[in-house]
């Protein structure tokens, strides 16, 4: 819903999440995909995946997801409901049923037409795409993933080695997602927009220039398990490095994004692909960033970790509801700032949603003092968080593997 006094911080905080947070789950989706994988097999492997995650993604696409177009007729004909649920349902049923292939041009327009668009459920059809691409070259060539079999020596990392990381990935998803961008502008000469969606038969639906940065994160997850990468001192590297490359690259994502918000036509052209470099090197920092934090200091399994844990994966699922009911309270309130809603609309949204999915939602089995049942097999759980160490967080339990000497692998 816009807002008609936009706050530029709530837009750089909305740039900065959209730059990190799906090639941060891609990463982790790929670690544990080589874990899972080799503990259960193929058929159990891709069984679980989709029940964890195709089930909750065709109940979201056909009852939540509705909602905003929904919403989106509301606010743009005077808050009176022009149609009901259930016609706008069956409409939206029937465009998803014609199996569209091609770009979509403008999310105005598609919104304008009822036509079908998974909004944040998007991503868990492209995980299962990936996880089944993942298991077929597993199948094919399982011993391209099979681990680290030397003793795992814990090495310090280097300033150098960090920043080869830093470099190395970055440049690397910064110069695949400029080629995707340009092939899209060649084969697509009307196309104005660098970042538009791409449906494949509804189905799947993604942004093509943020493909190759999804591929290069879930393999870099995949080799990060592999070669012991986190145990062996090589990954994440030097915190103060990430700290001071993080405050430098932020600072000029920021600023890129404020010359862009604000800047003339012509020097937003110009800022494009500065302004997404910026994004490709801005996630390998936080991804950094956030694994040395957790390494040194995030490995306490508390009451906290472990309910957010238990919760998350419904959380996202939820948590849209909220967010629209939320958005439509504060949505007639004259005289308050952009930033002061945002701010409201997150905290209750996140507050109202862990309740509900702490009180409300329960699909995993716990043991009589709170904890997941160790072969308990929730109905949601993308990532498979909770079932690692019961009551300890995904990254409690790969931690304190790595400072216990075990291996992963026996997690």
């Amino acid at each position: 819903m816009a807002d008609n006094n936009p706050s530029l911080l709530v837009e750089w905080v909305g740039a900065f999440i959209d730059a990190f947070a799906m090639p941060l789950l891609f990463y982790i989706a790929g670690y544990f995909a080589v874990l899972t994988i080799n503990k259960k097999g193929v058929a159990a492997f891709l069984k679980g995946k989709l029940k964890r995650l195709g089930i909750p993604w065709l109940i979201c696409i056909f009852t939540i997801c509705p909602i905003l177009p929904l919403v989106y007729h509301y606010t743009r004909d005077n808050f009176t409901l022009s149609t009901s649920y259930w016609n706008l349902w069956v409409g939206l049923l029937r465009n998803a049923a014609g199996f569209n292939i091609g770009i979509i041009f403008s999310m105005n327009a598609l919104m304008l037409n009822n036509q079908f668009y998974q909004r944040y459920m998007w991503f868990l059809s492209l995980l299962l795409l990936f996880f089944f691409v993942f298991s077929a070259i597993y199948s094919l060539k399982r011993s391209w993933f099979d681990p680290f079999n030397k003793p795992a020596i814990t090495e310090t990392s280097s300033v150098l080695s960090t920043l080869m990381i830093l470099a190395a990935v970055g440049l690397l998803t910064f110069f695949c997602s400029l080629i995707m961008i340009g092939a899209m502008f060649i084969l697509a000469p009307r196309l104005s927009n660098p970042e538009p969606f791409f449906t494949l038969g509804n189905v799947i639906q993604f942004r093509p220039s943020r493909l190759f940065l999804f591929v290069i994160y879930f393999t870099f997850g995949i080799l990060t398990f592999k070669n012991k990468w986190i145990e062996r001192g090589k990954f994440s590297g030097r915190l103060p490095t990430w700290i001071i490359s993080f405050v430098i690259v932020l600072t000029a994502f920021f600023y890129t994004c404020n010359l862009m918000l604000n800047g003339a036509e012509d020097l937003k052209k110009i800022l494009d692909p500065v302004f997404f470099f910026f994004l490709n090197v801005l996630t390998i920092t936080t991804l950094g960033l956030s694994t040395s934090l957790a390494l040194q200091y995030w490995n306490l399994p508390t009451a906290v970790n472990q309910n957010l844990a238990r919760n998350s994966y419904n959380m996202y699922l939820a948590h849209y509801l909220f967010v629209i009911v939320l958005q439509l309270l504060l949505l007639t309130v004259s005289g308050m700032a952009g930033l002061l809603k945002f701010g409201i609309v997150s905290v209750l949204s996140i507050i109202c949603t862990y309740v509900v999915c702490r009180f409300g939602l329960r699909f995993v089995k716990y043991d009589d003092i709170g904890r997941p049942a160790l072969n308990s097999e929730p109905l949601t759980g993308g990532i498979d968080f909770i079932s690692q160490t019961p009551g300890s967080p995904w990254y409690a339990t790969i931690f304190s593997k790595i400072r216990g000497g075990s291996s992963l692998a026996g997690a």
